[in-house]
C-alpha cells in the first residue's frame, strides 16, 4: 500500500529564484532533495511558489514566502482556502492542517511535501527550469557540507577552485548553539563567515582555505580544504568539468572572437544585459599603449547611462578578466574604493608596485577628482547635523543614535569630535527609543471600536463600481448619502472584501454596516439604465415567458429557465470583471477573444487562442432554445440574441469609458483642471404644507452643476469645487451649457491653462453648436480644452451624481424643517452649506444673435471623444472619434466648420450672474494611486 493518499497537485505560480536566499548564507534551507532514487538532485523552494490541491471539495492554496515565525530568512508556508488562512508556518504540514482544522473542525494531518508537489516529477522539473547551478551536498564524518557555488582558477593552494565557490556547514559556535559556517572564494582571497541569530557574528579572511580556517581557531581537527569541501572527489570532478569547458586564453588571443565568446558564455552571458558589445572592451584595451585600464570607467562606456551594476555582475566580469589573462593590480582594498585597475601585462607585479608607490605619495587617489568622496561627505554632513542640534536627549543624542551602534568609540570621536559620554548616552537612546526616534512620551489612548484605516477600507471598497451601482437621485434618509445597489450577494461581497483587505474589519462588523436603507440588493437594475433594461432585463423576461409557455417537457423547461438566469447573472455581474484596463485608461490585450477590449474595438492584431465558455454559452443557449421551440419563434430568438450581444457591447463601452475618469485624474497636473458637468432633474416648488391639488402646474427651475477638480500643490490631493447654477430658464440646451461654463471659468481664482471635460452624452452636451462654441475658448478665455469625453448612456455615474443626491437630501431636509421652495433663492439657502459648493443664479442672454440656422456634424452622436488642437498646423480644427484611444480622428477644418455654421455668428456668452455663495468647508479628496488594474471609483 502507498504510504500517503494520492492527492492531485497543480502548480499555480512558479515563483522566482532570488540570489540573496538561494545562493546566500541560508541557501541550504532553500533547496530540498528529491525522493527519486534513480536521479537524486536538489530542487529550489522558489519565493512566491504557489500550489493548489483539492481536499474534501475545498481548494487549498499553499504559498512559499520569505521568513516564518521562527526565522526571518528561512522559508515560510502560508495556506489559504476560501476565507480561511493560516499563520506563516515553518512546516507546510502545519500550515495546511491548521486551515483544514478551521474549516472542518477535524484534526486530520496532511503531508506538506505531498501537498506542495515535492513528489511530483513534472513539478520538480518546472522548478529546476531556469536554475543556473544546482547545489550538491557531501558528508565528511559528521559534517554535512552544502556546496552552492562553483568557481575555477589555476590556484594550486585552492585546489583549482576560484572566485564564486561557496559552501556552508552547520556546527556549534559560542557554546552549544548551532551556527552556519559559510566558506567562499572572492577574487584573490578566501573568506569564512559565521551566522547565528539572524546576523553575521564573525568574519575571517585569508589567502588560502587552510589559512582562513586556521585564523578562526575553530574545528582544528579538520584542515581548511576539507571544510571548504575542496578535497572531495565529486567536487573536484565538478571543478574539472567546468575547467575543461573553457579554452586557455592570453591577451594575444583577444582578437579571436570564437575563444572569447566561449569564455563570455561561461562567465557573463547569463549575468548581464543582452545585446552588450562586450568584446569592444578587449579590442580597445589592445589598441591603447598602456597595458592598464580602470575597470569601472571602461564598463560605463559599454552600458547605458542608467544601468546599475549588481555585485554578481561585477564578480562575473572580474572572473572573465582573470580567465583571459589579465590581472587585478589595484593598490587599495574594495572597502576603500570601488575603482579597480587591471593589467594585461606579462609582468603585472611591476604594475602593481608602481601604482602602490603613486598612491602612497599622493599622485594616485582612490576617488577621482570629479567624483565625490562619499565617506568624507557622510562624516561632514553628520557633523553639521550635530552642530545644529542642542545638547539634550532630543538633540545631539537623538541624531547620533542613528549610527552610534555601527561605529566604534574611536571612529566617532575622531570623525565627529564628540565625547565618550555623548556616545554612550546615544547608544542608550537607540535601545530605549529606537535609532533616530524622538524620546518616548506617555501615549494618549483613544479607544475606538474600529480603526480609521478599517473604515476607509470599507468606504473604498463600496466606492468601486464592480461592487455597487449608485443611484442618481435616491438617498438614504438617515445618512443623506446616495443609495448604493449591491452588484452581488452580501456573502460574495464579504469574500471579496476579505481577500482584498485580510487585516480589515471582521465579518460581523462588515455585515452590520450593510444593514439599513443605503445598501440594497436587486436582481433587476434595469431602471438605472435604459439600454440595460431594453437589451438585457426585458429580453430575458420575454425569453422566460416563451419558455414557460411553449416548452412542454417540465425537465427541459426548468433547465432552460435556470440557464437563462445563470446567463443573465453572468452578463450583469461577471462579464465586465473580465475586461482589463490599466490605470491610464488603456485597454489591455487578453488572450480570450470575448474579453479583449482591443479586439472588440477593432484594434488588436494579436492572437486570441482562448475561448470563454460563459460567453460561448450565450450562443449555445439559443441553439438549445431553437431545438426545443417551433420554427415560428426563430426570428424572434435571433432578434433577442442580437439584443443581448448589444447588451454585452454596452457593458464593454461602459467599463472602458468609465475608466477614463480616473485616467484623466491621474494625468491632472498643477496647471490643469478636470470638469464634470451634468443637469439635475428639474427642481419643483415644495412646501411642508403642500396638498395634492397644489402639485399640478408647477414649472420649477433648471439646475446645472459643474465639478472642478484641481490638484493641491502641497498635498497633491484633489480640491473639488461644485458650481450649481439655478435658473428660471428651463431650456437645457447648448447655449445654457456654454453660459454655465463661462460663469465657472470667469469665477475661478486661478484660471487653469487647460481643461478636460467629462459628461454624459445627452443632447444638451453632445451637439454641433456646443462643439463649435468650444473651438473659440482659446480666443475668449485663453484656456485650452484638452478633450471632452462623453460617457455611455445611462452609465455615467460619477461624483456629480453623488452631489446631486446630496442636493436632493438637503432640499428634503430644508422642507421638513418647515421652509418652502417657492423661489430660486430658497434653493440657495437649502444647499449652500454643502462642502465645496458655490450656488448662483444664472440667466442666459437669449437676445444674442442665435436666430440663424445651423447645420449638423454628420455622425456626431457616434463619437465619444472630441479634441480642439492648438498646434499651428491644426489650429481651428475640431477632431472627433469613436472612443478615447481607438479609431481614426474625424477632422473638421475651419472651412468645413464655417459651412456647417452657415450664417451663424458665435459670440462670447454674457449671462446675467448673481454673486456666488461661499462654502463653509472645502471639498477635498485624496489623490489616486496607480494600482496596476482598472480603477472604477465614484470620486
Amino acid at each position: 500500500m502507498p504510504k500517503h493518499r494520492s492527492i492531485a497537485v497543480s502548480l499555480v505560480d512558479l515563483g522566482s529564484i532570488v540570489e540573496e536566499f538561494h545562493y546566500g548564507p541560508y541557501s541550504r534551507f532553500w533547496w530540498k532533495m528529491s525522493t527519486d532514487k534513480e536521479n537524486v538532485t536538489f530542487f529550489p523552494l522558489r519565493i512566491g511558489q504557489k500550489t493548489k490541491t483539492c481536499l474534501n471539495s475545498h481548494d487549498f492554496f499553499v504559498t512559499i514566502v520569505v521568513g516564518n515565525k521562527n526565522h526571518a530568512f528561512l522559508p515560510g508556508y502560508l495556506c489559504q482556502s476560501d476565507a480561511y488562512i493560516s499563520q506563516i508556518e515553518s512546516d507546510p504540514s502545519n500550515a495546511i492542517s491548521s486551515v483544514y482544522l478551521q474549516i472542518f473542525e477535524n484534526g486530520t494531518r496532511f503531508s506538506g511535501p505531498l501537498v506542495l508537489g515535492w513528489q511530483d516529477e513534472d513539478i520538480i522539473h518546472k522548478l529546476l527550469g531556469d536554475v543556473l547551478f544546482v547545489p550538491i551536498s557531501i558528508i565528511i564524518e559528521s559534517l554535512k557540507i552544502f556546496i552552492y557555488g562553483i568557481g575555477i582558477s589555476s590556484q594550486v593552494d585552492w585546489l583549482n577552485a576560484g572566485s564564486g565557490y561557496k559552501s556552508s556547514l552547520i556546527y556549534k559556535f559560542n557554546g552549544n548553539k548551532q551556527a552556519i559556517y559559510v566558506s567562499k572564494i572572492e577574487e584573490d582571497k578566501c573568506i569564512l563567515e559565521i551566522y547565528q541569530d539572524n546576523q553575521m557574528k564573525k568574519k575571517f579572511e585569508g589567502e588560502t582555505p587552510i589559512a582562513v580556517w586556521k585564523k578562526s581557531e575553530l574545528m582544528k581537527k579538520y584542515n581548511g580544504n576539507l571544510l571548504f569541501g575542496l578535497e572531495n572527489s565529486f567536487v573536484q570532478t565538478l571543478i574539472h568539468q567546468h575547467k575543461v569547458k573553457l579554452p586557455i586564453c592570453f591577451p594575444k588571443n583577444w582578437n579571436d572572437y570564437s575563444i572569447m565568446k566561449q569564455i563570455y558564455n561561461y562567465h557573463l552571458k547569463r549575468r548581464t544585459i543582452a545585446n552588450l558589445n562586450w568584446h569592444q572592451l578587449f579590442l580597445g584595451w589592445l589598441e591603447q599603449e598602456s597595458p592598464i585600464i580602470e575597470l569601472y570607467s571602461q564598463l560605463r562606456i559599454l552600458y547605458p547611462n542608467n544601468h546599475k551594476f549588481s555585485d554578481r555582475e561585477l564578480r562575473a566580469w572580474q572572473s572573465m578578466l582573470r580567465d583571459v589573462g589579465s590581472y587585478n593590480v589595484t593598490p587599495w582594498s574594495n572597502k576603500e574604493s570601488e575603482y579597480q585597475f587591471w593589467s594585461r601585462s606579462s609582468q603585472p607585479e611591476q604594475d602593481r608596485v608602481t601604482l602602490q608607490q603613486l598612491s602612497k605619495i599622493g599622485f594616485l587617489v582612490s576617488t577621482p577628482i570629479h567624483m565625490p568622496n562619499k565617506t568624507k561627505t557622510f562624516w561632514n554632513s553628520f557633523r553639521r547635523a550635530l552642530d545644529d542640534n542642542k545638547q539634550n536627549c532630543d538633540g545631539k543624542r537623538r541624531v547620533l543614535s542613528i549610527i552610534a551602534d555601527e561605529f566604534s568609540y574611536s571612529e566617532l570621536e575622531t570623525n565627529l569630535n564628540v565625547g565618550r559620554h555623548t556616545i554612550s548616552e546615544s547608544r542608550k537612546h537607540a535601545r530605549v527609543n529606537g535609532y533616530g526616534a524622538p524620546p518616548l512620551l506617555k501615549p494618549v489612548i483613544h479607544r475606538v471600536k474600529l480603526k480609521e484605516e478599517m473604515l476607509s477600507q470599507f468606504e473604498l471598497f463600496f466606492a468601486d463600481k464592480k461592487n455597487v451601482n449608485m443611484s442618481s437621485y435616491k438617498t438614504d434618509n438617515k445618512s443623506g448619502l446616495p443609495v448604493l445597489y449591491l452588484q452581488d450577494h452580501k456573502r460574495a461581497l464579504w469574500k471579496n472584501f476579505h481577500e482584498q483587505y485580510p487585516d480589515g474589519m471582521q465579518r460581523t462588523s462588515f455585515m452590520t454596516r450593510l444593514e439599513g436603507g443605503r445598501f440594497q440588493y436587486k436582481e433587476d437594475l434595469g431602471g438605472l439604465c435604459m439600454t440595460c433594461n431594453e437589451c438585457g432585463y426585458l429580453v430575458f423576461a420575454e425569453i422566460e415567458k416563451i419558455i414557460e409557455k411553449y416548452v412542454i417537457d417540465p425537465g427541459i423547461r426548468k433547465e432552460l429557465v435556470n440557464e437563462s438566469q445563470s446567463l443573465r447573472r453572468y452578463l450583469r455581474k461577471d462579464f465586465d470583471k473580465k475586461l482589463q484596463i490599466d490605470d491610464m485608461g488603456n485597454a489591455i490585450h487578453v488572450s480570450c477573444v470575448s474579453h479583449c477590449l482591443r479586439h472588440a474595438f477593432g484594434d488588436c492584431d494579436r492572437d486570441h487562442p482562448k475561448v470563454c465558455q460563459n460567453c460561448e454559452g450565450l450562443f449555445e443557449f439559443f441553439e438549445k432554445l431553437k431545438n426545443n421551440l417551433d420554427i415560428t419563434h426563430y426570428q424572434t430568438l435571433e432578434e433577442y440574441q442580437k439584443q443581448l450581444i448589444s447588451f454585452m457591447s454596452h457593458h464593454a463601452r461602459k467599463t472602458y469609458l468609465n475608466a477614463q475618469l480616473n485616467s484623466n485624474l491621474l494625468q491632472l497636473d498643477l496647471d490643469g483642471a478636470l470638469l464634470i458637468v451634468d443637469y439635475k432633474m428639474r427642481i419643483l416648488p415644495k412646501s411642508s404644507r403642500e396638498t395634492k391639488s397644489e402639485f399640478f402646474g408647477k414649472r420649477g427651475w433648471s439646475l446645472h452643476s459643474i465639478l472642478v477638480y484641481t490638484k493641491n500643490s502641497e498635498t497633491h490631493n484633489f480640491n473639488i469645487q461644485a458650481f450649481d447654477h439655478w435658473s428660471n430658464d428651463t431650456k437645457q440646451d447648448a447655449w445654457f451649457t456654454a453660459s454655465s461654463l463661462h460663469s465657472v471659468i470667469e469665477t475661478l481664482e486661478k484660471k487653469p491653462s487647460w481643461i478636460t471635460i467629462i459628461s454624459d452624452n445627452g443632447p444638451h452636451y453632445h451637439n454641433t453648436e456646443l462643439m463649435i462654441i468650444l473651438s473659440y475658448w482659446k480666443e475668449w478665455y485663453n484656456v485650452s480644452i484638452k478633450n471632452w469625453i462623453f460617457l455611455e448612456a445611462g452609465e455615467a455615474k460619477t461624483s456629480i451624481d453623488s452631489h446631486h443626491a446630496q442636493i436632493t437630501h438637503a432640499i428634503k431636509r430644508y422642507v421638513k424643517l418647515g421652509y418652502d421652495i417657492t423661489s430660486g433663492e430658497n434653493i440657495e439657502d437649502a444647499i449652500k452649506d454643502l462642502a465645496g459648493t458655490h450656488v448662483v443664479h444664472i440667466q442666459p442672454n437669449r437676445s444674442q444673435d442665435r436666430k440663424s440656422t445651423l447645420g449638423t456634424i454628420q455622425g456626431i452622436t457616434n463619437w465619444s471623444e472630441w479634441v480642439w488642437p492648438n498646434e499651428t498646423d491644426d489650429l481651428g480644427y475640431i477632431y472627433g472619434r469613436a472612443l478615447p484611444g481607438f479609431g481614426s480622428w474625424n477632422k473638421f477644418s475651419p472651412s468645413k466648420i464655417q459651412k456647417i455654421a452657415k450664417e451663424r455668428i458665435f459670440v462670447k456668452p454674457n449671462p446675467v450672474i448673481t454673486q456666488h455663495t461661499r462654502p463653509n468647508q472645502p471639498w477635498i479628496t485624496s489623490s489616486i494611486k496607480k494600482k496596476g488594474t482598472v480603477s472604477k471609483l465614484y470620486l
